[in-house]
């Protein structure tokens, strides 16, 4: 019997289409909770640590709730929630690229095999349909 696959939840706080923030960096994280994988981006000016996307995400939008949050992570405290590592993103409007890279300090190297099945569905769900995700 084979595990059954993720349904991708996608998240920016960062309008990738613009092409003034398409410039910038910035960082992700993966997050499960039961069969959902949730993939959030979000610019560094606006979340500097990874842990505080992670508690924007959860604690300030109602999914759950979050405490201790620095530079060296934070503690989820609701309960099915899972985070499966972060890295960083950038924009290359110029090759049409949106690539992921590197590891968060708090949470490790994201699990590139959760993103692989959705490798096309992120730009469109991005609203960059025509970039290509590379992960390295």
């Amino acid at each position: 019997m084979t595990k059954p696959s993720f349904k991708l939840q996608v998240k920016s706080y960062a309008d990738l289409r613009d092409p003034a923030v398409a410039k910038e960096e910035g960082k992700f994280v993966l997050l499960t909770k039961g069969l959902d994988l949730h993939f959030i981006l979000s610019p560094i000016q606006l979340h500097p640590y990874h842990a505080n996307i992670v508690y924007q995400y959860l604690q300030v939008e109602g999914r759950g709730k979050v405490e201790a949050v620095s530079s060296s992570g934070c503690r989820i405290l609701t309960k099915g929630w899972s985070v499966r590592g972060g890295g960083y993103y950038s924009v290359q409007p110029w090759i049409k690229t949106l690539t992921l890279m590197g590891k968060s300090t708090a949470f490790g190297k994201y699990e590139a095999a959760l993103l692989e099945p959705f490798i096309d569905e992120i730009p469109l769900e991005l609203g960059i349909m025509e970039y290509f995700l590379e992960l390295e």
